[in-house]
């Protein structure tokens, strides 16, 4: 006669895990993309429509739908299991681009709504992560969060890349030229939907109460947060500051693009990172080198191009360790009970954050140039590390 598992980390799938992991990765790899495409795409639209001042609009709902689907797909996964999450995401997504293609041919003020529609679903591609690590035993859990994360690098680049081609396609099908962005959009999302039935079922326990390890819980969160809103903060204002001084549009791209590469592009070596070296250590290294990138970006008006693109970089490579390191912590400090619930708390605090992140950088940068926004950055790195605690 056999018994269920009674041992503290959840029984570990021997049916080929390595197909789930890849199943994720495609998953939240079409999701990112259709974010990313349709945030680009309702940014221009409602900048043309309302006006500049206007355009963060619809990205802004986007991350608080990444807040609030925190929240919500962690409660429903609880109860149905993390695949019938993700996809249930996925479909929220779904619906999400419907309504934003609504927008482009009715009314414009329904891409808001789409728009935050599809931050639920690319919540889901977020906690997917953790159900990658939740595959493996806790020596290899950092490899699989590395794993999903790096699917952040396909839609990152991939999505915005298929801007033109899809309003050429829309045009020539006598639709709104941003309209082919949102088809995209939901095509990708219901692609990821299809493709996560392919995920093996988990038997994620639902959250009960606990003993929990409050200190590393806190910890992550706090360290997530800020690196978190430290990059974001400084991404969302370095195109600005780079007009300001003269940079042409290639320059700015280029740029963006070296910091996206570094957010996602090494994800998998930082997971390795992880289970060779512990989450602790890698968290505080990625926080640290956030903080450090920032402390460069203090004198950004004396940098050159090539320095500005190089420290941009790291800043994306801090945020990934930061993001793989902390995501690690919580699953292998976590008890499995308390993890669907503790992880979908720091999510949306780290996205909620982001939301007041996006508007507050710009304030600071029109007040005191990027120099304030930097020095602000590292003052909240070197709080955050001279109040950590030791193990």
């Amino acid at each position: 006669m056999s018994a269920a598992p009674t041992h503290a980390e959840p029984a570990v799938p021997t049916v080929n895990p390595g197909r789930s992991l890849a199943v994720l990765t495609v998953g939240a790899a079409m999701t990112q993309a259709a974010t990313m495409v349709a945030s680009t795409a309702s940014t221009l639209m409602f900048a043309r429509v309302f006006g500049d001042r206007w355009g963060g609009v619809p990205p802004t709902a986007g991350v608080l739908g990444v807040a609030a689907g925190s929240i919500g797909l962690t409660w429903l996964m609880g109860r149905t299991g993390r695949r019938s999450g993700l996809i249930a995401a996925y479909a929220v997504a779904a619906v999400g681009a419907g309504a934003a293609v609504a927008g482009a041919l009715v009314e414009p003020l329904l891409v808001v709504g789409g728009l935050f529609l599809l931050g639920v679903g690319n919540a889901g591609s977020q906690l997917a992560r953790y159900a990658g690590a939740e595959l493996y035993p806790a020596s290899r859990k950092g490899f699989a969060l590395g794993a999903v994360a790096w699917a952040g690098t396909i839609g990152a680049v991939g999505g915005p890349a298929m801007l033109a081609p899809t309003a050429a396609a829309a045009d020539t099908a006598g639709l709104p030229p941003l309209a082919g962005a949102f088809l995209l959009a939901l095509a990708a999302a219901v692609v990821a939907g299809l493709v996560t039935t392919g995920v093996q079922r988990s038997g994620t326990p639902v959250s009960r109460a606990g003993q929990r390890k409050q200190t590393p819980i806190r910890f992550a969160l706090v360290s997530m947060v800020v690196a978190h809103v430290v990059m974001v903060a400084l991404m969302v204002a370095a195109p600005l500051h780079m007009d300001h001084h003269g940079h042409g549009l290639g320059t700015v791209g280029t740029v963006i693009s070296l910091h996206v590469l570094g957010m996602y592009a090494l994800a998998p070596f930082n997971g390795y990172l992880t289970d060779r070296y512990g989450s602790r250590r890698v968290l505080v290294a990625g926080v640290s080198t956030v903080g450090a990138s920032a402390i460069v970006l203090v004198g950004a008006a004396h940098l050159s191009e090539a320095w500005f693109a190089v420290t941009l970089f790291a800043l994306g490579y801090g945020w990934s360790l930061s993001m793989v390191g902390g995501s690690a912590l919580l699953v292998r400090d976590v008890p499995p009970a308390e993890q669907l619930r503790v992880q979908g708390g720091v999510e949306a605090w780290v996205w909620g954050a982001a939301a007041l992140a996006t508007f507050t950088s710009t304030q600071l940068l029109a007040v005191g140039g990027y120099p304030l926004l930097a020095t602000v950055c590292v003052t909240l790195v070197a709080v955050t590390l001279l109040r950590r605690r030791p193990r």
